[in-house]
Parts: structure tokens; sequence; C-alpha cells
């Protein structure tokens, strides 16, 4: 190959980070010493094993079909990247079975959940669910990377740049999948259906999660945490979720892209802020 046909070869947009993080000296409550907030993001944690998986064999599904070589390099980027984060999250067990935190039991519900949704879903479905999730995933890290009045609290330096870094490639691929499902002939229709259900069984398997890892702590009945959970995730002012309801109507905009939500100039900053290539 000579150096200009090298040289005409797209790269993708972003790179694939390897990360190799330890927890085994995490504190349990290492979220402001508060067993809620740390169990919320225990849970959160709890699907991306799998539900990343997913999304990496939702868009394999269909890669065959795309045509544009710049798209093509994105996808293998994006591969590379939720490959990681599955990779990382399953080491953050290791701070969960130091604490008996049995985070690998809700790990198998979540694969059993996919594997139906496998089987009883076609590969444009499929897709459309990985873009309705992709949707959640970035709007979330985009809060958390907004937020230092809330990240703030994570008191465990390794926790807090787990999360960042993954907030950070949350972003930066935001748009991959959305476009690969444009490419592939994706339709408003299916992707607005699809949103509506998959936000219903997100939901639902967050708040199940959360209560079983609150029971199994013996922390279900620590109004106190509960409090300061809730506050923190749905004041009508600043919670967490509040801040998302507004980003998350706009994926039902028929004109809706991820591109359009901006976060170039907040992702530099914290990638300087983190000493991260790219």
């Amino acid at each position: 190959m000579t150096a200009s046909s090298t040289a005409a070869q797209p790269r993708a947009n972003f790179p694939v980070r390897r990360m190799d993080f330890s927890f085994t000296s995490t504190p349990k409550y290492w979220w402001s010493g508060d067993p809620f907030m740390s169990h919320f993001m225990n849970n959160l944690s709890s699907l991306f094993p799998y539900g990343e998986k997913f999304f990496v064999d939702s868009v394999r599904a269909v890669r065959q079909q795309v045509q544009d070589p710049q798209l093509q390099k994105d996808i293998s980027a994006f591969i590379g990247q939720e490959a990681m984060h599955s990779k990382e999250h399953a080491t953050y067990n290791e701070y969960a079975a130091a604490h008996g935190i049995d985070l690998e039991r809700l790990e198998l519900r979540i694969k059993v959940l996919l594997e139906w949704i496998t089987r009883l879903s076609t590969k444009k479905h499929r897709l459309a669910a990985t873009c309705a999730l992709e949707h959640f995933t970035a709007t979330m890290a985009e809060q958390l990377l907004r937020r230092e009045d809330i990240t703030t609290q994570m008191d465990d330096p390794k926790m807090y740049k787990l999360w960042m870094w993954h907030a950070i490639e949350e972003n930066e691929h935001k748009a991959v999948c959305y476009d690969v499902y444009q490419a592939v002939g994706g339709g408003y229709f299916t992707r607005v259906i699809v949103m509506m259900l998959t936000t219903v069984m997100f939901l639902g398997v967050i708040g199940w999660f959360q209560l079983h890892l609150l029971r199994k702590d013996g922390q279900l009945f620590n109004w106190r945490s509960w409090k300061h959970g809730l506050k923190t995730l749905l004041s009508p002012r600043d919670g967490f979720f509040t801040r998302l309801i507004g980003p998350y109507l706009d994926y039902y905009r028929p004109g809706f892209h991820p591109k359009d939500h901006d976060t170039q100039t907040l992702e530099r900053r914290w990638k300087d802020r983190l000493a991260f290539e790219g």
C-alpha cells in the first residue's frame, strides 16, 4: 500500500483507551458515605457488562449493510470502547465482592432479559433499542460531566475516574448507533415506539435492582439515606433525573440527532483534566 493510499484511509473520530482499574480498596459506601447513592451507582454498573455486549451485537448484526468508510471506522472504535467498558465494570465486582454485594446475580438477570429480547425481536428492533439505551447513557453521562456538585460526592478517586472516563466515552461515541440505524433504513416510528418500551423496561429494572441492593444490605428502611438519594436524583430544580427530562423528550423530535447536544468542548475539558488521549 502506498503512502498516499494510507493517508486516504479515514480514522475513527475517537480513540479506544485501554484502562486497568482495581477497586479492592474501595470503601463500601464510596459516594459520600451514603448507602442509597453508592448502591444506585452499583445498580447502574450491573447493567453494563451484558448491556454493552448487547449494544455491540446489535451493531455487528447489521454492520455489513453500512457503506460509509468513516462510519465503519467509528463502528470499530465504538466496539473497542464498549468492550473496555464491559471489562472494567466486570472488574468493578472486585469491590462488590469485598463488601458482600452480589452484583454478578444482577448481571445474570440482565443477561437473561437481553437473551429474551434477542429471541423476540428483529435486528432493526434491537438496533433501535440500542439507540434508545445509548441516548440514556449519553445524557446521563453528560450530566455527570456537567454536574460537579454531584460528582464531587464520589469520595473514592478510582471510582471517580472510572465514571468520568466512562462518561467521556459515552459522549464521544453517542452518535454511532444512531448513524448505523439511519444507514440501514431505520425509521422514526420504530425508533420512538422502541424508546417508549425501552423506557418502561429501563426504569423498571433500575427500581427493582435498587430495592434489591438496599434490602440485601439491610438499608431498605434507612430513611435518611433515601431522603438524600431521592433529593439527589429527583429534586424538582436540580435533580439528576429531573435534568434529564428535556434531553429525553428531545429524542421524540422527528429531526433529532445525538450530536444536536454538542458536548465536544465538555469532553475536551475533561480529557485534559484526566490527561486522556484524543
